[in-house]
């Protein structure tokens, strides 16, 4: 239950700020600096192309896996996480217009990550196992770390592309407190099942 609500959080954090500029139109959280960093023509140049919307859009992918890979057993508490997993994918959906313009690679990459969450999260709904769940929380709040780290990174040197005064907003700080919130507990978790 307590992963479950460092999940919530790290989602809160995602909605918050991640950038804080001059400008409250250019105050973005990390979906939005996602979309933002997409229309910069020097991301179609990076290897792999759209590398810092990928950074950016991964966290909800890992928060969808990690709440699949933690889901309280029961039925009812199953089925709980598969309705918050299918709200996530929901969320990383491409928009329609995805229908009519599939060479687009932003809308690709979005479509992507949504059906790699859908499939590794029910993937792991279906097969729990404690070692894998131990693994995936201490292992995945890592790569997201890392991963939101670099993404707003590289934002920021966007921002300073356009000479945007930028500073690190809240919303990193609060999906970086929860990953490693989840670290914590899995270890703890971990250690209490050897005694």
């Amino acid at each position: 239950m307590i992963l479950c609500s460092l999940v919530m959080l790290g989602l809160l954090g995602y909605v918050q700020p991640w950038i804080l500029a001059p400008s409250g139109s250019m105050s973005l959280n990390a979906f939005d600096l996602a979309e933002w960093t997409s229309l910069h023509p020097a991301q179609r140049a990076t290897s792999p192309p759209l590398l810092t919307p990928l950074l950016l859009r991964l966290q909800l992918l890992l928060l969808s896996v990690i709440l699949s890979a933690n889901a309280p057993a029961g039925r009812m508490k199953v089925a709980a996480a598969a309705i918050a997993i299918l709200v996530l994918t929901a969320a990383q959906m491409p928009p329609l217009e995805f229908v009519y313009d599939f060479n687009n690679l932003n809308y690709r990459q979005q479509f992507y990550l949504a059906g790699a969450s859908l499939v590794a999260s029910f993937a792991l709904l279906a097969f729990s196992a404690r070692r894998i769940s131990t693994l995936a929380t201490v292992a995945l709040p890592l790569i997201g770390i890392v991963t939101a780290a670099l993404g707003l990174a590289q934002a920021m040197e966007l921002y300073d592309h356009y000479a945007l005064d930028a500073a690190p907003g809240a919303g990193i700080w609060v999906l970086s407190l929860s990953y490693v919130g989840m670290i914590v507990v899995a270890l703890v978790y971990k250690m209490g099942m050897r005694r």
